[in-house]
């Protein structure tokens, strides 16, 4: 472990573990409120020292709460109109089209803008050795405090690093302070045809949505001071060794950066608490030095953890969390604290002997499921709902791990905090491609490290995205990863195109043309194809995915619902526009039908989506572990989008291609194979179960149940069992359903899956793989548009709410009294009779379908304040269904 170390800096002679006094909470102040902003070329002969004078007239500026990039601000103070709604956006003074990165020179957002603050500090800091925050700032800046320049931007450059800057006598103490910094955005290039697609340490967005006109520019993350005595903490951290496969022991070692602040040698005492553990140490610093402080267990005993309370991802294991507090004493008086939240898991990744890269955690495989995270709002409006939302959906459904993209943000800690506390995994990318200033990207990539080492939701880094880093970066990464995150893995290349790179990619692959706009359910089954359900798959996916109609109503004006692509909806896509998925929508047409109007269209999308989503993720169920592991392309979105690659739409609706994944990635779950008819039973859990009844029936579309099967198997844990073969009768009509049903050894039911089918096959043909011009042509295609000939079935629903601290559980009990398939239910909870559907809300289980005579009991769950004063009315709606 020490060796991963170069500055480790033990000067005691022996470390001891004592009782540990209360430690005090941590001084910072925020510098959030208060806040105005406004354009230079607005101002006349801005001057910093002017502009940084507490009283100084800014009356006129913008009043605005910091974080907060320039256009958000803007677009609070409604100068410009919601840029989210039609084609707002387009009007924004300095829009593009397309990828762009050279901002045009006569964009607003050319010229430097100016944030300033007016704030106080307690007196009480007198004495004290202070220090001003900036911890997310893009693109440059030069900072002022009250008249003097503190900082410029030459030293202030690069979104994804923190600045720390010395005010120590610069503040005025019990008395009104003025902070003002100058802003200046990225894109400030040569004009020239840039043949990539980052350039600068600055977010990118690729082709998932347009690019905001003032390119993210401003302060995008917090404002604070902190205060301290002469020796400060810094990156405290916690590398935890578990012992395999016993986990009856964990070894922790402690780290943190202690720094003399003084010019004189200074005697710090540093001791710390986990739980009942306390340990102390002394140091002694030479003046200004800064090392790394570690005590591990051979100094401590007491830090080798026995039966430690394990962190495990969703649904394996609980979450479990310690707390670490450090604290240094000068002279007996406290001079800084620290602390940080971690984990005791072991997750490693490893290339397995086909050259795919697979994981444990704790020493168990784990079949990876789960997507690609992006940054979940283009303005960089970050919520804690909106996070908490995303991830707790992916944990509703088992999706357990993210990979957080590089040409968005190198994600924030309060995602990871969410992520750590709902055991879903993250892979970290750490840039979209290589940038000219591989200094600046080093400098960038260590403090996203240090920052975000401590989540034990955090597994794995990639570099950067379909691309080689250069050689230097590749190196510099690797050795970042060593010293200060030696227990993750890294691999250089987010995936292969051709899978037989994978060797040279780090043993992943990512997606296609065709698995960006759509793959039929028989897809990832096709052992004809390199990119079936087999190895590991940083993208790939099901293609195109739909919004929930309401989500497209309150996206695009009424007069461009239909048909499409108008310029509105194709505008709500990806920026090559809607034509990018001309054939998904050809697809939709001719499996189903083509629809009448948007509602159709958006009810039709999630049927089909639905049906892909849930197939891509049983397949590699099936297959695991020749398969390892999917991050489908994507998970979220960051502004509001007709058809993207998104599970959650922005408007945290969750859609059919999630509502088909939830089912997929039941923990104990039965399913269809498309290839070869085989019935499966698979297990997710590290428990084995025995005595279960699997069930299949076989119905044609008018519902007579023409064949069944059944059979009594036993799945080991984390393991998988074929139940039968499924043996079709004759005479099925051209759309037929199975449904799939799972006992207990005692009759209780488990799960259920019900499928439509066809007697056409999916048949693939000559692809035309032009990235411009793609053509799927293939030789048939699944026929059903006879399910637009079901017959209307009116089904009896009601709900019940309680309310159990902020959250209220919905009970819904809904029954199919006909003689026909209530197809495709879908259920929400609206805000009154008028009001739009509460979101989030998790549902246990949705786009449902019913058979003749069913009842089912559906539990779903929100947070009472999304109610916003309204009483809860049930909807239910579906492809053939009304409710009374």
């Amino acid at each position: 472990m020490n060796q991963h170390y170069a500055f480790r800096l033990i000067l005691s002679a022996l470390a001891t573990c004592i009782a540990h006094a209360d430690l005090d909470e941590s001084n910072r102040i925020p510098i959030g409120e208060g806040w105005r902003l406004q354009s230079s070329a607005k101002l006349t002969a801005p001057n910093g020292a002017a502009l940084s004078q507490p009283g100084a007239d800014v009356t006129s500026w913008y009043p605005v709460s910091i974080p907060t990039t320039v256009l958000a601000a803007l677009v609070e103070n409604k100068v410009f109109p919601d840029p989210y709604f039609g084609e707002n956006l387009k009007a924004i003074p300095g829009y593009q089209e397309g990828r762009w990165m050279r901002m045009k020179d006569d964009s607003p957002f050319f010229p430097t803008w100016w944030y300033r603050a007016e704030f106080t500090t307690p007196k009480g800091y007198e004495g004290k050795y202070l220090r001003l925050h900036l911890d997310g700032i893009n693109y440059r800046a030069n900072v002022w405090l009250n008249g003097e320049k503190i900082a410029g931007d030459d030293t202030i450059i690069g979104m994804f690093q923190r600045f720390e800057i010395d005010v120590t006598g610069k503040l005025k103490l019990g008395e009104m302070n003025c902070l003002a910094v100058e802003v200046s955005a990225p894109g400030k290039l040569p004009e020239e045809q840039y043949r990539t697609k980052q350039v600068e340490a600055t977010t990118g967005w690729d082709d998932h949505n347009p690019q905001p006109p003032d390119l993210n520019m401003g302060i995008w993350r917090e404002v604070y001071l902190t205060a301290s005595g002469p020796v400060m903490l810094r990156h405290p951290y916690v590398e935890t060794d578990l012992d395999l496969p016993a986990l009856d022991k964990a070894d922790l070692t402690v780290q943190v950066q202690a720094t003399n602040l003084t010019d004189k040698r200074v005697s710090t005492e540093i001791s710390g608490r986990i739980e009942d553990i306390t340990f102390t140490e002394t140091i002694s610093l030479a003046p200004r030095e800064s090392g790394w402080f570690n005590i591990t267990p051979v100094q401590c005993p007491q830090l080798s953890v026995k039966n430690p309370r394990l962190w495990w991802p969703n649904p394996l294991g609980a979450q479990n969390l310690y707390q670490l507090e450090l604290e240094a004493r000068v002279d007996g008086a406290v001079s800084d604290v620290a602390g940080t939240r971690f984990g005791i898991r072991e997750a490693t990744t490893y290339i397995n002997k086909e050259g795919w890269r697979a994981y444990r955690i704790n020493g168990k495989d784990v079949l990876i499921r789960g997507g690609a995270w992006m940054t979940n709002d283009m303005l960089l409006r970050f919520s804690e709902k909106r996070d908490r939302a995303l991830v707790r959906y992916a944990r509703e459904a088992n999706l357990n791990m993210l990979r957080s993209e590089g040409f968005s943000i190198r994600e924030t800690d309060q995602f990871y905090d969410i992520c750590d506390e709902l055991g879903v995994m993250v892979t970290q990318q750490l840039f979209g491609r290589s940038i000219p200033d591989e200094e600046l990207a080093v400098d960038c990539i260590r403090d996203s490290v240090l920052r975000i080492r401590n989540h034990p939701s955090l597994v794995h880094f990639l570099g950067h995205d379909e691309t080689f880093p250069t050689d230097p970066l590749d190196e510099a990464y690797q050795g970042i990863i060593a010293k200060y995150s030696p227990d993750r893995t890294y691999q250089p290349h987010s995936g292969a195109f051709d899978v037989k790179e994978r060797f040279n990619t780090g043993g992943t692959r990512t997606g296609t043309r065709e698995l960006w706009t759509y793959a039929d359910p028989a897809r990832y089954y096709n052992k004809n194809y390199e990119e079936t359900a087999w190895g590991f798959a940083q993208s790939g996916g099901i293609g195109g995915i739909v919004a929930q109609i309401e989500s497209v109503r309150r996206m695009i004006p009424d007069d461009q619902l239909w048909p499409i692509w108008t310029d509105a909806l194709s505008f709500h896509t990806v920026i090559q526009g809607g034509e990018f998925f001309r054939e998904t929508v050809n697809a939709l047409n001719t499996r189903y039908g083509e629809p009448k109007d948007i509602d159709d269209f958006c009810m039709t999308a999630q049927v089909m989506n639905y049906e892909s989503a849930r197939a891509m993720f049983e397949a590699y169920a099936r297959n695991k572990y020749d398969a390892t592991g999917i991050t489908t392309w994507k998970y979220d979105a960051a502004w509001p989008a007709v058809m993207t690659w998104h599970y959650i739409d922005y408007y945290l609706l969750a859609t059919g291609a999630y509502y088909g994944a939830k089912k997929a990635c039941e923990e104990l779950h039965v399913q269809y194979s498309y290839d070869d008819d085989s019935v499966w039973v698979v297990n997710s859990l590290y428990q084995p179960f025995d005595g279960l009844k699997t069930t299949a029936r076989v119905f044609n579309l008018d519902m007579k149940e023409v064949h069944a099967q059944h059979a009594t198997v036993a799945v080991g844990p984390d393991g998988k069992t074929q139940a039968f073969v499924l043996q079709w009768p004759a005479g099925l009509s051209k759309t037929f359903f199975l449904v799939l049903t799972l006992e207990d050894g005692t009759g209780n039911p488990v799960t259920d899956n019900l499928y439509w089918l066809s007697t056409v096959p999916d048949t693939p043909g000559e692809m035309k793989d032009n990235w411009i011009d793609f053509q799927i042509n293939a030789k048939s295609v699944a026929d059903f548009t006879s399910l637009r000939s079901l017959p209307k079935v009116t089904v009896t629903a009601s709900m019940e709410t309680r309310t159990e601290g902020d959250e209220t559980h919905a009970a819904v009990t809904i029954e199919n009294p006909t003689d026909q398939l209530a197809f495709f239910v879908n259920l929400g909870v609206m805000k009154g009779t008028d009001g739009l559907e509460v979101a989030p809300c998790y549902w246990d289980d949705n786009d449902l379908s019913l058979l003749p005579g069913q009842k089912r009991h559906i539990k779903a769950v929100f947070a009472t304040r999304d109610l916003e004063g309204t009483t809860p009315k049930l909807r239910v709606n579906g492809w053939n269904v009304e409710a009374k």
